[in-house]
């Protein structure tokens, strides 16, 4: 599994330790998904406060709210009655097994092989919430995402939910395109709910404040590609056939969820998250 995929789990499970009140989501399958040591080191304490201390500033905030607004997305979704989601890139995601509200939905699970195989094998004997899980192997640089669904049984001809967190900014403009215009073709009603990261990120490479050989180490193994200014988002997904319908960041994220229970977090500026759709009449929910 990845650093980068690793250091989002790792920053699920550390929320846990959050008072109930306070905690802006449950997870209680994420330490089975990650390094036995590291979800050790998760637990209160100088060993996670050292990992949280090496991390980029804002990056903890901005994992976990991220993680809060597209679990409200996807559960908005499925209470309006989307019944297929779709995880693109789906790494450690856990809202098969941990969101109720899907339990009338079919999840697919895009990723590579491997990375499957073994997020199974740490899975086995964990009951899902979902309907059902489809493991999709995929590599969206290299294969075609509409066959692979085809025969994992996704069905083209009713609405889905695209999940995309965490992964544009590895792939290349050209992959990112490619992937938007299949969500774009995909059936009227249609959703997807997405992060991206600034240009300025992607120039210093969205490592600015882990220490230098962390940094050099991400760089090297999982270089950042793609970024994109939030004043062109609107125009460069209407090319691909989606209208936007939300684009939120910190400032969002403080007034929505955390200034009412008086919680702060620092968020890193840098990712954003949107919502977008085929069609001009989304569902209510798509305009969370």
């Amino acid at each position: 599994m990845s650093r980068t995929a690793d250091g989002a789990a790792f920053c699920r499970l550390v929320e846990q330790s959050q008072p109930p009140g306070l905690r802006q989501f449950t997870d209680p399958v994420v330490g089975r998904l990650m390094d036995p040591m590291l979800a050790m080191m998760a637990g209160a304490g100088p060993l996670q406060k050292q990992v949280l201390d090496s991390l980029a500033p804002g990056a903890y905030g901005g994992l976990v709210m991220r993680t809060r607004y597209i679990d409200d997305v996807v559960r908005a979704w499925a209470r309006a009655g989307v019944d297929q989601v779709v995880v693109l890139g789906a790494g450690l995601d856990t809202r098969a097994y941990r969101l109720h509200e899907l339990a009338a939905t079919t999840v697919f699970e895009v990723d590579l092989p491997d990375i499957q195989r073994r997020k199974q094998r740490r899975l086995r004997g964990v009951p899902r919430c979902a309907r059902d899980v489809r493991f999709v192997p995929v590599d969206l640089t290299a294969d075609r995402l509409d066959a692979a669904l085809g025969a994992a049984g996704f069905d083209g001809t009713t609405p889905a939910l695209f999940v995309w967190e965490g992964v544009t900014q590895y792939l290349s403009e050209a992959a990112v395109r490619s992937t938007l215009r299949f969500v774009g073709g995909s059936c009227s009603g249609s959703g997807l709910v997405f992060t991206y990261v600034l240009p300025g990120v992607i120039r210093d490479q969205g490592h600015r404040g882990w220490s230098p050989e962390l940094r050099a180490q991400l760089s090297d193994a999982e270089p950042w590609l793609f970024g994109l200014e939030p004043r062109q988002l609107a125009g460069f997904l209407a090319e691909a056939g989606l209208d936007l319908l939300s684009d939120i960041g910190g400032a969002e994220y403080e007034e929505r969820y955390l200034a009412p229970i008086g919680r702060h977090l620092d968020i890193d500026p840098g990712e954003r998250v949107a919502v977008a759709t085929t069609s001009s009449e989304p569902p209510a929910a798509g305009r969370l």
